[in-house]
């Protein structure tokens, strides 16, 4: 027999849920990203095997995407979260049992296929809830995943291996998730409604509406795209911007390390105080600004010359960040309001995974072949085109706004 479902709460106490959902499943990713791949090396698995394990999980969002809005719109947002994060629930607990590295590689398979079932409804769901708000919280759920992704999961899983060993990771991160269920009964929508007219379709219907929907509309690709691109960007940073400190300008590891750490604290401070000033101006600026911050940053690093340019595009670059994911939320949210919740909310997880897979592996490709700083100098002509074509929407804009 199905549980009862709760009634939909005030916007206010909703905020306050998902913000808490967000964080919850942040930190719970973060202790994954951690113990996932140390697990696996502690059973002997080889290097390839460790990389498959550290990937595994994207392939989940890749993959589901799409489909995942579709089910948003047929069964609600509650259904499954709340289903994936109780079977996810049960493989952590049953991680310690896999004594054999592909016997890991297979359950972090399956948990990969899981993740998005908890990431894609809540984010959906804060998305459909942000034309309620105010525009100064657009960027509050990016930031409190970020803060327990980035910060708090890892620095819980290291203390947690280290002290106690991986068993008590797993039971954390099951806990966890049983709190998430909880507070997704309680925070996220139900079924969709049956009187729009689409509710007898097949998944394949929806998810071929879905791909018409994005080929016909250049302002959905486009915000896409400018996603994409910015993940690709902090995929790169995050992973060759330690090789550079510490081979070419011979930083201490600890020292390199406060790169990222620097670039992620200003990425959630911004996104946690910026929206309030990026509502006074048009979005276009927003992007600019965006762009500009990252095209200095990349110069930074594919040019500079001492450590001192690197703190300084390290900065730079979770300023820039912080912009266009305050300013790309707004616009997804205002998307949903004109093509529903289920056609935009996989949409806008599919460009940002995509953006990090490519920035990871074929920024290993293109450090190899032409070096780490030219990696950046790419990044950079890329931004730099982002650049001039931000600035002609806005010429444009001023000096032809019928265009």
């Amino acid at each position: 027999m199905p549980l009862p479902q709760p009634p939909d709460p005030a916007p206010s106490e909703r905020l306050a849920g998902l913000l808490a959902l967000a964080l919850v499943v942040g930190t719970i990713n973060g202790l994954s990203r951690v113990a996932l791949p140390l697990y696996a090396a502690s059973l002997g698995a080889q290097p390839w095997q460790v990389g498959i394990v550290g990937g595994l999980g994207y392939a989940g969002v890749m993959l589901l995407a799409l489909p995942m809005g579709a089910w948003i719109d047929r069964h609600g947002s509650r259904v499954l979260f709340t289903r994936g994060v109780l079977a996810a629930a049960l493989l952590y607990l049953s991680m310690p049992l896999l004594h054999r590295p592909w016997m890991v590689v297979l359950g972090v398979g399956l948990l990969g296929l899981l993740l998005p079932f908890r990431t894609v409804p809540a984010q959906t769901e804060f998305l459909a809830l942000l034309p309620q708000l105010s525009a100064s919280r657009a960027g509050w759920n990016r930031a409190a995943h970020t803060l327990g992704m980035f910060f708090l999961g890892p620095a819980v899983a290291a203390g947690i291996i280290a002290g106690l060993g991986f068993a008590p990771v797993f039971q954390l991160a099951a806990a966890g998730l049983l709190v998430a269920f909880l507070a997704g009964r309680r925070v996220l929508g139900g079924r969709f409604d049956a009187a729009s007219g689409t509710a007898h379709e097949t998944l394949a219907q929806r998810v071929r509406g879905q791909i018409k929907m994005l080929a016909g509309h250049a302002e959905m690709r486009r915000t896409m795209a400018i996603d994409g691109l910015t993940q690709m960007a902090v995929a790169y940073f995050v992973v060759f911007s330690l090789v550079l400190a510490v081979r070419r300008f011979g930083m201490p590891l600890q020292a390199a390390a406060g790169l990222v750490t620097l670039q992620g604290a200003l990425y959630v401070i911004t996104l946690f105080v910026g929206g309030a000033w990026l509502s006074r101006r048009h979005e276009d600026r927003h992007y600019l600004l965006a762009f500009g911050l990252l095209l200095a940053q990349s110069l930074l690093f594919g040019l500079g010359r001492g450590p001192a340019a690197l703190w300084l595009g390290a900065a730079l670059m979770g300023l820039g960040v912080g912009l266009q994911g305050l300013t790309s939320t707004a616009r997804f949210a205002e998307l949903m309001l004109q093509h529903g919740r289920g056609r935009v909310g996989g949409l806008t997880s599919l460009a940002p995974t995509a953006g990090g897979v490519v920035g990871a592996i074929g920024g290993g490709v293109v450090s190899q072949q032409v070096g780490t700083e030219a990696g950046f100098c790419l990044l950079a002509l890329a931004f730099a085109l982002l650049c001039g074509a931000q600035a002609w929407r806005l010429w444009r804009r001023r000096h032809r706004p019928d265009a």
